[in-house]
């Protein structure tokens, strides 16, 4: 089985955006970006790379949508690796 790269858009609260940028990163995250949206508000992409199996990005998402302080979590790409 090959790899499969899933690019992520997070929108964090900024209060607990450190917290989450590590927490990502103990899951798994090979890159954590912050890209400035305007006014002051800040997105994370974050990209993960995962063997290329049946439901292991639904699992992954699983785990981030449990991270607190997450606002919302939006798949920007997937490509295999």
């Amino acid at each position: 089985m090959g790899e499969v790269a899933v690019v992520y858009k997070i929108n964090p609260n900024l209060e607990k955006k450190e917290k989450i940028k590590e927490e990502l990163s103990e899951l798994g995250a090979k890159e954590v970006k912050e890209e400035e949206v305007g006014f002051g508000i800040v997105s994370l992409k974050v990209v993960f790379v995962l063997e290329d199996k049946p439901n292991s990005i639904e699992e992954l998402e699983k785990k981030i949508e449990k991270i607190e302080g997450i606002n919302s979590l939006q798949v920007e790409g997937t490509s295999l690796v």
